[in-house]
């Protein structure tokens, strides 16, 4: 009986001792587990406390040059510290307001030229001016059988030229028209549907042109405050009508000849080059788009004139380097 009352203290012992050892190792390993989440809580708390400090310093300093909206947008952006996170935040409707505005001012515009001179119809044609440089107008007529390469040969020349479109080719080849935008051309209107406007009373003439600058305005945003009348017809009417709309009619002076039957590169090239005293600076010189002949010409032509110091420039480059 002793020897089984020993045996069982035993047991009693070594049961407690490992109840003992479990709870202590729980105790330790709970006490690691906190003091892990408190060093983690800390840190967590420090960083968010750096990012929040950063983003509020970056916030209130000024924005990269690079990044700052220009124009008006550019006062009423930089008016306070934070203004750029707001307009940052409403970029769409910023955006659609700015190009509202801008649709609403073409359609403004569709029939008059921004800061374009007073126009009366006592106002003389333009057929030749005298500028202080070597500066030629090189005009091309209508939009009919346009093509790209005439359009590619002027561009490799750098040719500015101003060109008079026929509304109703205008509206089918907007993205021709636009590739002359493209290229520094300058569009000047040539009637919707090629009529003589000699024959047409002032409210026809009105329709034909302001048809034709809706659809050049739609294109470009713009208009050239110029008008070449169908065949250089004009008479009193159409001065009249076309300077209550601000346009400026624009002649020639040297014309390839390029629209009647037997014209060869040969021919044309004289007639603009040799013809009548050969040509000056201040000449408007007549061309047409989709003329075989005129394109060959103008291979010629192109380089032979500004390896002689010429410059083929715009009608409104024209006349502001005229005296």
């Amino acid at each position: 009986m002793a020897q089984q009352s020993r045996i069982e203290s035993r047991r009693r012992r070594r049961t407690k001792s490992t109840v003992v050892g479990v709870v202590t190792i729980t105790v330790v390993l709970a006490l690691l587990a906190g003091a892990g989440w408190l060093g983690w809580r800390a840190y967590a708390s420090s960083h968010a406390a750096r990012v929040s400090t950063a983003a509020h310093s970056q916030g209130r300093s000024t924005p990269p040059t690079s990044s700052q909206p220009t124009g008006s947008l550019a006062a009423s952006a930089t008016r306070t510290a934070d203004t750029s996170q707001a307009v940052s935040s409403q970029p769409d409707s910023a955006t659609s307001k700015a190009a509202a505005a801008s649709i609403s001012a073409v359609k403004k515009a569709a029939v008059s030229f921004p800061n374009a001179p007073r126009i009366s119809a006592s106002t003389p044609s333009i057929n030749h001016l005298h500028p202080r440089h070597k500066y030629i107008a090189l005009t091309l007529d209508d939009g009919y059988n346009y093509q790209p390469e005439m359009l590619a040969l002027l561009k490799q020349y750098d040719a500015r030229c101003t060109t008079f479109l026929v509304g109703s080719w205008a509206q089918t080849h907007k993205s021709d028209l636009e590739a002359m935008n493209d290229a520094g051309f300058e569009i000047g209107n040539h009637s919707w549907s090629h009529p003589f406007l000699t024959k047409l009373s002032s409210s026809q003439i009105r329709s034909q042109l302001t048809r034709t600058q809706r659809v050049i305005t739609s294109v470009t945003g713009n208009q050239a405050p110029y008008l070449r009348p169908p065949y250089g017809a004009t008479d009193s009417t159409v001065k009249s009508t076309a300077a209550s709309l601000g346009y400026r009619i624009v002649m020639w002076n040297r014309s390839f000849g390029d629209s009647g039957r037997g014209a060869t590169p040969k021919k044309l090239y004289a007639n603009v080059v040799t013809a009548h005293g050969g040509v000056q600076p201040g000449d408007v010189i007549l061309c047409h788009w989709g003329s075989k002949p005129s394109y060959e010409a103008l291979k010629r032509i192109l380089p032979d004139l500004q390896a002689r110091g010429f410059q083929f420039v715009t009608i409104s480059e024209l006349i502001a380097d005229s005296k």
